[in-house]
């Protein structure tokens, strides 16, 4: 991205953060607004850190500073909303049936893993389903126990670490870790995970894989380049 792109990018964050200001996108009222908002809209399918993957039927949600904040926008049929899910969830209390997050809950420390799977547990349905996917930190580990080079040396391993210096299997294992300076946060293996969900009252969990489980549209929702460092766990509100 040249200089006049990445000004222009910059003008147009500021704008979209003073619009969303001056219409109180971000108070307590707002959030209000849009619980009645996704109360009439019957929205029961949340994708949650979804980035540039857009699902239809799921209410697709993210946080990027730059655009126009707290307000459910249709994009085409797909519905997607820019909010920040550290803050009160703009959701009825026993009202979604399926959450879906692949790759996002190691972008937040632990404290804030545990903040966002007490809401998760809070908004589903009595039998609704919350799915996350995440790095293994196990399938590393074990990798790296092992001098498994070659799984260090994957293109694709390669790819996904935003430090490009990196070369031995310590340094790549623990980029993982601090991906991109910082934007991964924690790392999960499925018994740590397992005790995040039992912390916020989940009990029905399990370890699937990644085409397995009870959540719609997996085969959109888990990119198949990512399987062999994933950790895949669906979580039952009983």
């Amino acid at each position: 991205m040249n200089k006049a792109a990445k000004r222009k990018m910059k003008l147009k964050g500021a704008i979209n953060l003073v619009y969303s200001g001056l219409l109180l996108r971000y108070t307590s009222w707002n959030t209000r607004r849009l619980k009645e908002v996704h109360k009439k809209m019957s929205i029961d399918r949340l994708h949650v850190g979804c980035g540039d993957i857009l699902l239809d039927g799921w209410l697709n949600i993210r946080f990027e500073r730059r655009e126009e904040y707290g307000r459910t926008k249709n994009l085409n049929g797909r519905l997607l909303l820019n909010y920040n899910l550290l803050s009160e969830w703009p959701f009825e209390e026993d009202s979604i049936q399926f959450i879906a997050g692949s790759h996002f809950i190691e972008h937040l420390d632990l404290n804030h893993g545990m903040t966002f799977v007490k809401e998760c547990h809070r908004v589903l349905k009595k039998r609704g389903v919350l799915r996350l996917s995440c790095p293994d930190m196990e399938i590393y580990a074990k990798n790296y126990v092992s001098r498994n080079k070659s799984f260090f040396d994957n293109e694709l391993i390669k790819e996904w670490c935003c430090f490009k210096k990196v070369v031995t299997p310590g340094e790549i294992f623990i980029a993982k870790a601090y991906d991109s300076g910082g934007s991964h946060k924690w790392f999960y293996d499925f018994e740590s995970l397992k005790h995040v969900l039992e912390t916020a009252g989940f009990r029905d969990i399990r370890k699937v894989t990644r085409l397995e489980g009870k959540i719609p549209d997996l085969e959109k929702l888990e990119p198949p380049r990512r399987e062999l460092e994933t950790l895949y766990v669906e979580a039952v509100k009983t």
